[in-house]
């Protein structure tokens, strides 16, 4: 390390604290939507309007943000970023009236995108192989345990604080990290932008987009967030239906079993970054999609009680938890020289693939409906898994010598 460059202790701690900072965003003022309602004065889906448009946001602004870091650097958008987060944190916070607030929100995710994806690029700048996937899987554990913990922190806060608190401590949090990416961050975005040749100018993003969605691997892995998003979010979308209203748990039980079969998706992302190649990972994390969907679906369709359904559950995010890591560490392998686009185009798939998935969960029965989303989406994820190997194989065996496991 020299000294231009952060030490990895520090970068572990800031990427992780970015990577947590999207779920505490969406989720960390959740418990507080009835107390919103009053003091607005505004309907209830007013309120909840406030979560879509700072998803909105999310997903916008990581299309907007990582291109140009990629050519400028992460330091300055991401520092940019965070002002605008800062400072529309700060009005959300004031808000007089729902519909300011709602702008405040879609201004905040505008900013907060800027986080998620730099949690990812900055390690793909500094990292490769083993160690980047060391690191991705840092970062699919943060994102496994910020949305449990964040709306039971929430809700602690909330008690004595109330909902504006709650943003004013966000506030607090958007300019300390402000303060360390511009006094303790160093750039980390090589000077050459083409690693394969000597061409020190930045690539146009018109030439990045180009060469990313010309790649069938990367087209893949693009996909597979896609699928894998589905799945988690249709186990979002749905799991208050079948275990409060099937299962009939208490809000507190409920809250409890799903934090606990979240976590699964932690220790699956642990694992992740362990093995010593990320299209290991992706394969036997669809593959256990696959196969603890089928015995999800059979519990259902044999009215099994809630522990095998529970058990079931937490395979299935275990699994997930091994591949979504895995994809982005593949993805920004193979495309380092515009890590920062590549980011934010398998970032924002994550939250389309949610706001799609969602709304067919309440078509039927929700546990028919998850069964179907679950099924149709490991079977996919495998074969999307071999051909990922295949295609891999045939790449180095013309030559190519695409490496995914340094």
């Amino acid at each position: 390390m020299t000294d231009q460059q952060n030490s990895r202790l520090f970068l572990l701690i800031f990427l992780a604290a970015l990577a947590a900072f999207g779920p505490f965003v969406t989720d960390f003022y959740l418990p507080t939507f009835p107390e919103q309602t009053r003091d607005f004065g505004a309907a209830p889906s007013a309120v909840q309007l406030g979560l879509s448009t700072t998803m909105w946001g999310l997903a916008i602004g990581q299309l907007l943000v990582g291109p140009l870091s990629d050519q400028s650097g992460r330091k300055k958008p991401l520092a940019g970023c965070l002002l605008v987060f800062a400072v529309s944190t700060a009005f959300a916070a004031a808000a007089p009236t729902i519909e300011i607030f709602l702008v405040m929100r879609f201004l905040e995710g505008l900013g907060a995108s800027g986080a998620i994806v730099m949690s990812r690029s900055v390690a793909a700048d500094r990292y490769t192989g083993r160690e980047l996937g060391s690191f991705m899987g840092v970062m699919g554990s943060i994102q496994g345990i910020a949305p449990v913990t964040a709306p039971l922190l929430g809700a602690l806060i909330a008690d004595f604080a109330g909902w504006r608190g709650i943003f004013w401590l966000m506030f607090a949090a958007g300019l300390v990290l402000l303060a360390l990416t511009v006094f303790a961050l160093k750039e980390t975005l090589p000077r050459r932008q083409n690693l394969k040749t000597k061409d020190r100018t930045p690539e146009s993003v018109r030439k990045s987009a180009s060469i990313l969605f010309s790649d069938p691997i990367f087209i893949a892995i693009v996909l597979q967030q896609f699928l894998a998003s589905c799945v988690l979010f249709g186990h979002i979308s749905s799991s208050p239906f079948i275990f409060r209203e099937h299962f009939g748990l208490s809000p507190e039980l409920y809250g409890l079993a799903f934090g606990g079969m979240a976590l699964a998706i932690t220790v699956g992302a642990a694992v992740s970054g362990r093995l010593a190649s990320p299209l290991k990972a992706i394969f036997l994390g669809a593959a256990g999609i696959l196969f603890s969907s089928l015995l999800l679906a059979l519990g259902f369709a044999l009215q099994a009680s809630i522990f095998p359904t529970i058990l079931c559950y937490v395979l299935v995010l275990a699994s997930l938890g091994l591949t979504l890591p895995a994809a982005m560490t593949a993805a920004l392998t193979l495309h380092r020289a515009r890590a920062g686009f590549a980011a934010a185009i398998l970032g924002s798939v994550t939250f389309v693939g949610g706001g799609i998935i969602a709304p067919f969960t309440a078509m039927a029965d929700a546990r028919l409906c998850v069964s179907i989303i679950f099924l149709s989406s490991g079977l996919l994820l495998v074969l999307l898994s071999l051909w990922l190997s295949r295609r891999m194989r045939l790449e180095n065996a013309q030559g190519n010598a695409i490496q995914l496991d340094e």
